[in-house]
């Protein structure tokens, strides 16, 4: 076994060779890869939804690259057509990959009702630190060089570069350096700066890779001596513009769909005024059950968000919840809903108008579904929703995002464009937690000054607001979340 023998080649096992040209390109592949990998899973999705697209993806980019590059050297491959399977030569165009890329990325992430502009602001940026370590494969293949230039060029070059780069019996500009440098800064510059400054809507840092990577290239490409040609055209230019143009384009917003959110909304608080109800029947029960220990507000205002289980298991045993549980049901059922629920009519014209508007409409709360739908049809609010997660169907309970994806599940949509409406920091916790868009509802809200510290995307102090905000023309995800 024999590390670096030679430039070209990384490892060598007798017959077997590992080039430097492969390591590079899958060197930056893992690297966007999990810069990507990073991100999704905040995002709500499984890490299953890009382990499953990595590979098949590089399958179709090293492909499209390479015929992308047959097929503008056919003059040399018509007449070697056993050296057109040679890629560990070199000779991928990254344009055909791109190409090759975006196709299967069209098809694969439509499969998966996964919007196809955030997968593209999200790998795009990640793709140019590829691109980066990949120009170090040309390197390694002395490819992507430019004109002749005198020794004293590489006076402040590392002697590796100089050496590998003087090629065909001449010293050669170092053009492949120029494009990783440029990749380099333009990923730092729309990562940490663009998305965080000046992302907008859908696309966007999507569309400033196009726009960056297109400038870059056209000029760096001037520089080179062995670009691909269209009569005498240089390809790569010409593709660098079209690419600017789609960029602009696409900043302008005309890419951008006008997309109605999923409104998924808390009950307790949010559609309904329980904090009475729930007070009456805590002291019932406890005055029942454990006779002894009195509740203060203080206590039963924390009572709010957790799930009855978990607020029986801090003062009963164990083994004493489901007969407890069945007993805080009947209280409520019989006795405290009709007695205490109380319902704005502001929530019933709100909603009701949503419903013409046509928007999608769902619950996910921490109670359970049978005292859901008591307060729902308590409030003559039954007819205006299409899911129902309660705290028996939803794997984790709130702050965990689980019960929103559960509901975007059996809607049979994706989850990129929710609204979770709510008026707890859980909430608004829960939302970020899959960085959906959080509006936090104040109206009826104990814990007001701690949903402006939670940083919802809205906070809303009239149930009618919600009417205006549903209007606006925005990327329906939390834009903060990368």
């Amino acid at each position: 076994m024999q590390l670096l023998p030679n430039s070209r080649i990384f490892l060598s096992f007798g017959s077997l060779q590992i080039t430097c040209y492969a390591v590079f390109i899958l060197t930056g592949a893992v690297c966007a890869y999990a810069l990507s990998q990073h991100i999704i899973q905040k995002w709500g999705y499984p890490s299953s939804l890009l382990e499953n697209y990595l590979f098949p993806l590089l399958i179709c980019g090293i492909l499209g690259a390479r015929i992308y590059y047959v097929i503008f050297e056919w003059d040399y491959y018509s007449l070697h057509p056993e050296d057109i399977l040679a890629i560990w030569q070199g000779g991928l165009a990254i344009h055909g990959g791109l190409i090759a890329g975006l196709l299967f990325s069209i098809y694969y992430f439509r499969k998966h009702r996964v919007s196809l502009l955030r997968m593209f602001d999200l790998i795009m940026p990640h793709v140019l630190l590829a691109q980066a370590f990949g120009r170090w494969g040309n390197f390694a293949n002395q490819e992507a060089y430019g004109r002749v230039v005198s020794e004293g060029f590489y006076a402040h070059f590392p002697a590796f570069i100089k050496q590998q780069m003087y090629i065909q019996g001449a010293y050669r500009m170092p053009t492949f350096l120029f494009e990783s440098c440029m990749d380099l800064l333009g990923f730092l510059l729309i990562v940490f700066v663009f998305r965080k400054f000046f992302y907008r809507k859908r696309g966007d840092a999507g569309f400033m890779y196009f726009i960056w990577y297109g400038i870059s290239r056209f000029f760096i490409e001037g520089l080179r001596t062995d670009s691909l040609m269209l009569g005498s055209f240089r390809i790569a230019q010409i593709i660098s513009i079209l690419f600017i143009v789609i960029g602009l384009v696409g900043l302008s917003g005309i890419f951008a769909p006008k997309t109605k959110p999923v409104l998924l909304f808390d009950v307790d608080g949010t559609l309904v005024s329980s904090r009475k109800a729930i007070y009456h029947l805590w002291d019932k029960l406890f005055e029942k059950e454990k006779p002894d220990t009195h509740l203060s507000e203080e206590e039963k205002a924390t009572f709010f968000g957790p799930t009855a289980d978990e607020v029986l298991a801090q003062y009963f045993p164990k083994e004493r919840i489901p007969e407890l549980h069945a007993l805080y049901d009947r209280l409520y059922i019989q006795e405290m809903a009709p007695k205490y629920l109380e319902v704005s009519s502001q929530v019933q014209e709100t909603l009701k108008t949503l419903q013409a508007q046509g928007y999608t409409m769902g619950i996910v709360s921490n109670k359970t579904t049978n005292l859901i739908e008591v307060d729902l049809k308590q409030a003559k609010l039954s007819n205006f929703f299409s899911v129902i997660i309660g705290a028996e169907t939803c794997p984790l309970p709130k702050p965990d995002a689980s019960g929103l994806i559960a509901a975007c599940d059996q809607l049979k949509l994706g989850h990129d464009n929710v609204a979770y409406i709510g008026d707890s920091i859980s909430d608004v916790l829960a939302a970020k937690h899959m960085a959906a868009y959080s509006i936090a509802y104040s109206g009826d809200s104990q814990e007001k000054k701690g949903l402006v510290q939670s940083k919802p995307c809205q906070i809303i102090h009239d149930f009618k607001d919600l009417l205006n905000i549903v209007k606006e023309e925005k990327c329906w995800c939390d834009k903060r979340i990368w």
